[in-house]
């Protein structure tokens, strides 16, 4: 009952909200009007844009800086497994590495190296 009492009223209200021939002057207020609408949305994409570009910066940077110790810990661990790895190699193979050995049946000199 109530459902056919809320159709009538709006069956009433929406016969007199019935748009007619629009005029010249609100085609151009709408066009006017989506126009900026457009024009706000481009802005507050870029400045959005520009805020999480920005913030990714600075966390970016932020992490660098703190795992600047990390980085120089780790350089200095690899070097020093690189030289235990070529040192084990050299009492493997029980030669030297020294300019003018041969390895792996490639011979190289050291011009500067004076005999």
């Amino acid at each position: 009952m109530q459902f056919d009492k809320q159709q009538e009223r709006l069956g009433q209200s929406g016969a007199t909200m019935r748009p007619g021939p629009r005029s010249l002057l609100a085609k151009a207020l709408a066009v006017v009007i989506g126009a900026a609408l457009l024009v706000v949305g481009f802005a507050v994409s870029l400045v959005m844009l520009a805020v999480v570009l920005g913030a990714g910066v600075v966390i970016g940077a932020f992490v660098w800086w703190k795992t600047r110790d990390l980085r120089k810990q780790l350089r200095e661990q690899a070097m020093r497994a690189q030289q235990m790895h070529e040192q084990q190699v050299r009492e493997r193979t029980g030669q030297r590495m020294d300019n003018g050995d041969v390895i792996e049946d490639v011979e190289f000199h050291d011009e500067t190296r004076q005999k």
